[in-house]
């Protein structure tokens, strides 16, 4: 059994003198047998896969086999049990947004307060932001109009007007949508409830824009009937005198 050991691998032999000095162990009562239970299966295990790798393999026939030996491979967090699986750390929620300005507060049914401008006769302005009077069309600020034989500038009085109906520029407007010059196309009311556009309508200085809308024809036939605002003289559409200056 000796000589026959010897010419044994290295490995072999080392396996063989481990697993004879377990079995010796494990012949042992008390406390060491108790403690061989414990290791014995680790230690056995590898030793008879190698004496079984060798007992297949034979001299000359190359290198022994390679013998794969067990692989302890530990879960992940996502692969336990729901019960097990580590609580995941608290995020705090963040909500994300801006508070309203306080110039500007909603109002009834979508409605919102904003102080503002006066831009011309039918834009207002409140910081960056553009609002378009939606159903009128007033002068451009460069047009001239005439009236008594003689030019005036019809865009400034057309402002001029509007100023007056917004008076301290608090205004509540309603949001209609938005024109394809981004500006957003509004109703309003001034502090007093009246409808600017229409104010502006029948004090002559602006047209109703029968294009988008039919809210302030009545008030247009008023004002040219008795004469007022720009149907004091003559005067060239708004819409008309911008198209000829693009021409």
């Amino acid at each position: 059994m000796l000589f026959r050991r010897r010419k044994l691998p290295p490995e072999l032999r080392q396996a063989l003198t481990a697993a004879e000095r377990a079995e010796r162990v494990a012949r042992r009562p008390g406390l060491w047998r108790r403690r061989l239970a414990m290791v014995l299966p680790g230690a056995l295990v590898p030793s008879l896969l190698i004496i079984i790798g060798y007992l297949v393999w034979q001299p000359g026939r190359g290198a022994p086999p390679t013998i794969a030996l067990p692989t302890v491979v530990t879960p992940s967090a996502s692969q336990l049990p729901p019960m097990t699986r580590p609580a995941a750390p608290a995020i705090p929620r963040v909500i994300y947004g801006t508070t309203p300005p306080a110039s500007e507060a909603a109002g009834p049914a979508g409605a919102f307060t904003v102080r503002v401008a006066v831009v011309d006769g039918d834009t207002l302005a409140t910081g960056s932001d553009r609002l378009r009077i939606n159903g009128i069309d007033a002068p451009e600020m460069h047009q001239m109009c005439e009236r008594g034989g003689a030019l005036y500038a019809c865009g400034e009085a057309a402002r001029a007007a509007m100023a007056r109906i917004v008076g301290n520029g608090a205004v509540t407007c309603e949001s209609i949508g938005v024109d394809r010059y981004s500006r957003r196309v509004v109703r309003c009311a001034g502090a007093d409830g009246r409808d600017i556009a229409a104010a502006l309508v029948a004090q002559g200085w602006a047209m109703a824009y029968r294009e988008y809308s039919m809210d302030y024809v009545a008030q247009e036939e008023t004002a040219r009937a008795q004469g007022r605002g720009l149907w004091a003289g003559r005067f060239e559409a708004p819409w008309d005198w911008r198209h000829r200056q693009r021409q």
